[in-house]
């Protein structure tokens, strides 16, 4: 078999769809396939069976771990200088089952392995670049590809089954093991299997000698790789403590048990275990009773009693404490560090909450730039890989540019560079199958057509023939006055692209301008010119924390009227393209038209006509004198935006001022991991990553007697403004920066930056924290008032301190104010290199309630003097104002590496001391004061618990007559300060201007600045 299979492939021939020797039986709509004895050893394990039932082959996770615990043999394919390179390959489950090997059958040498909770998917046909390139030569049936790691370009391996059974058993065994994490009974999580896993590998990698045990000084290197920032005495004690079973000096060393251990030992949380202390009553475990009454009065959730058990029941590992409902510390550090204890709030991540009935027009849409590439705009590959990466996020928008190909078949690429080339066919077929397996919400495809009139009714025809029924054919109503709800088409596809005029016949092409956004991209090659730098501060402005952010564009489109005539004159003129009848049938509800002003748009747009905006334009349109149109125009027509032309390295550009002017397709380059596609993901993570967004509802409402301008505060009345604190406690398995293997330990801080409208950006640091990248603790306070919440999204940074150069960038993530949960949260860190780091913070947000309107005495103005801290004693660690651009283009035309930083809005704006002021009321007095009567209630409680879990040593678990006496403190203080204000008022004297003092009249909120 294996002699006329390799046969077959040196012959360029297709191999038979099904060996010869399978015996097909039909009962009961189940084929049953057995295999002879003599083809066992190269398919399925002797005497196994494969059932299918409605062409889904099923195998059971017993046969499927038989199968790789015994081994099954694949022809692994590698492309070499000369062709193909085939080997046979035997994989196999390492033996503690955790892992996928694949040993030569030659010379019976490992050669390489994948751990299975690293596994991402395995593919079964031409569903990847490697194996398109070849399907004259192979059967799509018996080609299997496994995609593994986070890495972008994604890693995979390419093997050939002896039999479509074969494949499809491969398949579903792997995916069910990469599901699991592993096969292991004790096995209660995936992330349990990630987390051992990595524990193995640091062992492994750390263990120089390969002796299956780390002495000291080997266990000292892994301290310094993980950056823990022991000192040499500590981690000798912890050392001794782990390794119990050495019997003599000459033998101390831990295994890998032992090693397990001494980790649980160094990552303990006192934090954690302090916080258990307060809210278990003083002992060491939850009860049902005691987790519930935490989760609902300090996390504000929602849950009963019998959802508490059942939490204790997934969460604890010791299986005494199940029997007994308890939830030890290590089941509580579980729970908190999983679903139940994440930040961004997992109801908005996983399923749909928002309506999905109103027009397109009033939704943010995914959107991907120049989907095809992975790299530059220039030369880098093009992919079909490409497509599959979006989609999987959520992407609802993807572009195709389509060129004339060889032998009458359609292709995509980059024009007139040195970008690969990729089928049309190849495309269409992809995002048919992967299209809607996040979101089941319409895609839609950006075509830029560039072909000849033959192969435009080609590519008609494949996206007739591939997408079927989701192909939406029907012409647009003309009885309608708006564009239809996603609920309408869920599960379609509908093509943007320019149409033919009603009055055309229908035999007939008709000219139509070719939209070749590639122009823009030669004429600033040619000009060597660039667009003007968009961000939200520039580096001149960063280190003053009360400069005003300059608007998108302000600085050189001033003059920029949208209604004239040259304001959308192209900088070269287009050609005329002849449109096929065929494509121009498939347009119907994203048709493409020139842009020609808002006043003309108002008087002769359609609901179904989509312009595409070049991003200086649109920045420019987003500013303060021309926003409301641009508002308006988004409340009724879709707008997209693309990148400048001169983004030759595929930058982005900042998507939040045109998300403000309710822009609906802000296409990006989701292949460039940068700030601005932090922005994007961590916005469209929410409504369950449909890939659409509601709109707020002052967005689109135009009509409104005082509309929404995000520059006007005075027009933020539509929105109810939020009170919000964030402290940041601590960090967890913070790793070096990336492509730092050796070195120093790092020295982190935290970066939170609020972005939204101008009103309510800032940004706040923390110190750094020395030589501690393991467990650095912070616990710093921020409190802010945001007055347009539903726009506003939250950014936490963690960059590694350097002071002979620009702080690198460890981790990040980006969550909308509105999406955040309260109480005590963890927060997951995204980036490279950065798996199992998070964040551990305490999140409150609540209505703002003005104060009440009260004189403001000397004694107050002397309280905040006597808080301001010693500037050479707290502050000497906290890191300058950072003065990285958000949006910013390249320096010149060379392809440039995307930096990984992001403007700073306010410079070094950092309110550590926050006071109220006093100030009028503004609603009724008795609504007031019950609102501000519960926030209070809730800041109270707050303050009780972070006091608790921010202190160390044994006074951190107060009990409740402490913490009573602490009430009674701050309760006397308080009179003796209402006293000193009344003898003030009696006795006035001349208070001396402050500088430091700056009043916020329209928050109500006095910030003190350092």
């Amino acid at each position: 078999m294996k002699q006329r299979m390799l046969s077959v492939l040196q012959s360029h021939e297709r191999p038979p769809a099904r060996a010869p020797f399978l015996a097909d039986i039909e009962r009961d709509n189940i084929m049953t396939l057995t295999l002879p004895p003599f083809a066992a050893g190269r398919a399925v394990p002797r005497g196994q069976t494969l059932t299918r039932k409605s062409d889904q082959w099923a195998v059971s996770e017993d046969k499927s771990v038989a199968l790789f615990r015994k081994g099954t043999i694949l022809t692994q394919l590698r492309e070499g200088k000369f062709g193909l390179r085939k080997h046979d390959r035997k994989l196999i489950l390492c033996s503690a089952g955790k892992s996928l090997e694949w040993w030569s059958t030659k010379s019976k040498t490992q050669k390489g392995h994948v751990s299975l909770s690293a596994i991402q998917e395995v593919r079964i046909g031409f569903q990847t670049d490697f194996f398109n390139k070849y399907q004259d030569r192979l059967d799509p049936e018996v080609c299997v590809s496994i995609i593994y790691g986070r890495s972008q370009p994604a890693t995979m391996l390419h093997f050939l089954a002896y039999t479509s059974q074969q494949a499809e058993r491969v398949a579903a065994g792997l995916q069910k093991l990469a599901a699991a994490g592993s096969n292991n009974p004790s096995t209660q999580s995936k992330a349990d299997a990630m987390h051992e896993t990595w524990l193995k590998e640091m062992f492994v990698a750390a263990d120089k000698n390969s002796g299956g045990t780390l002495s000291f000084d080997e266990t000292l290197g892994l301290l310094n790789r993980i950056n823990a920032g022991l000192s040499t005495k500590q981690a000798k004690r912890m050392f001794k403590e782990a390794d119990v079973n050495a019997s003599s000096p000459e033998e101390q060393g831990l295994d890998f048990d032992e090693f397990k251990e001494f980790y649980r030992t160094l990552s303990r949380r006192e934090e954690l275990s302090n916080l258990l202390t307060i809210h278990a009553r003083g002992t060491d475990c939850f009860t049902p009773e005691s987790l519930m009454k935490f989760l609902v009065q300090t996390q504000k959730m929602d849950v009963t009693e019998e959802d508490c058990t059942r939490l204790i029941l997934e969460n604890e590992p010791v299986a005494e404490c199940r029997e007994q409902k308890l939830l030890s510390y290590d089941g509580f550090e579980r729970l908190m560090k999983g679903p139940t204890g994440a930040a961004y709030n997992c109801e908005h991540t996983s399923e749909v909450y928002q309506d999905m009935t109103q027009p397109l027009s009033h939704y943010y849409i995914a959107s991907s730039h120049n989907t095809y590439l992975t790299g530059d705009q220039l030369k880098s590959p093009s992919s079909v890989e490409a497509y599959i990466r979006p989609l999987k996020l959520g992407c609802r928008c993807v572009e195709l540019d389509c060129w004339d190909g060889p032998d009458g078949n359609p292709i995509i690429y980059h024009g007139h560079t040195l970008t690969s080339k990729i089928k049309f066919a190849d495309v269409i077929r992809l995002i048919n199958l992967f299209g809607f397996q996040t979101s089941n919400y319409p895609i839609i495809l950006s075509i830029e057509n560039h072909c000849s009139l033959e192969q435009q009714s080609c590519m008609a025809n494949i996206m007739i023939d591939v997408f079927g029924e989701r192909l939406n054919v029907l012409d647009s109503d003309q009885s309608r006055t708006h564009l239809p709800s996603p609920e309408e088409l869920k599960g379609k596809v509908l093509v943007k692209n320019k149409k033919l005029s009603n009055d055309a016949d229908d035999d007939e092409e008709g000219w139509v301008s070719d939209e070749d956004e590639g122009d823009e991209m030669t004429t600033n090659l040619k000009s060597r010119k660039r667009p003007s730098n968009v961000s939200l501060s520039p580096p001149s402005q960063a280190a003053s924390p009360n400069a005003r952010s300059p608007t998108p564009g302000e600085d050189s489109m001033d003059a920029f009227d949208p209604d004239s005539a040259e304001a959308w004159k192209p900088a070269t003129e287009k050609h005329k393209l002849k449109l096929a009848k065929d494509l121009s049938r498939l347009v119907n509800y994203v048709e493409a038209v020139s842009f020609k002003g808002f006043e003309y748009s108002f008087a002769h747009g359609r609901y179904h006509h989509m312009s595409s905006f070049a991003e200086k334009k649109a920045m420019s349109c987003a500013q303060r004198r021309h926003v409301k149109k641009f508002l308006k125009y988004n409340s009724r027509q879709l707008s997209r935006i693309y990148p400048a032309g001169s983004r030759i390295s595929s930058s982005n550009y900042n998507p939040i001022p045109l998300w403000n002017a309710g822009c609906q397709i802000v296409a990006l380059n989701y292949q460039t991991n940068c700030p601005e596609m932090d922005l994007n993901l961590g916005l469209f993570r929410n409504n369950g990553m449909s890939g659409y967004i509601l709109k707020p509802a002052p967005l689109v409402n135009p009509t409104a007697d005082v509309p929404f301008d995000p520059f006007k505060p005075d027009t933020f009345s539509y929105f109810r403004p939020r009170d919000v604190t964030v402290t940041i406690i601590s960090a967890q398995q913070l790793p070096k920066p990336k492509g730092v293997e050796k070195g120093e330990v790092i020295d982190p801080y935290v970066a939170l930056q609020v972005l939204g409208v101008e009103h309510d950006s800032h940004t706040y640091l923390t110190k750094y924290v020395d030589d501690n990248g393991f467990n650095p603790r912070w616990n710093e306070k921020f409190r802010f008032v945001v007055k347009v919440p539903d726009l506003c999204l939250l950014r936490f940074v963690v960059r590694d301190k350097d002071v002979l150069s620009q702080d690198d960038l460890i981790g990040q993530a980006t969550i909308p104010l509105l999406s955040m949960t309260q109480g005590f949260r963890h927060i997951t860190l995204d980036g490279e290199g950065v798996e199992g780091a998070s964040l551990f913070i305490h999140f409150t947000i609540s209505d703002y309630v003005p104060p009440i309107k009260r004189k403001k005495g000397f004694f107050s103005r002397l309280r905040n003097k006597s808080k301001q801290p010693a500037a050479d004693s707290e502050d000497k660690n906290r890191p300058p104002a950072l003065a990285d651009n958000l949006g910013r283009d390249d320096k010149d035309t060379e392809m440039l590496s995307t930096s990984d930083e992001m403007t700073l809005p306010d410079g070094a704006a950092i309110p550590t001391i926050i006071t109220e002021t006093v100030e009028e009321e503004d609603m009724d007095g008795e609504e007031s004061a019950e609102r501000a009567d519960n926030n209070a209630d809730d800041v109270q409680s707050a303050d009780l618990d972070l006091a608790g879990v921010t202190a160390t040593g044994a006074a951190s678990a107060k009990t409740a007559e402490e913490e009573q006496a602490i009430i009674d403190e701050q309760i006397r203080q308080e009179q003796e300060e209402e006293a000193q204000l009344a003898r003030d008022a009696e006795n006035p004297e001349p208070a001396p201007a402050s500088d430091d003092d700056t009043e916020d009249e329209e928050d109500g909120v006095e910030v003190q600045e350092m």
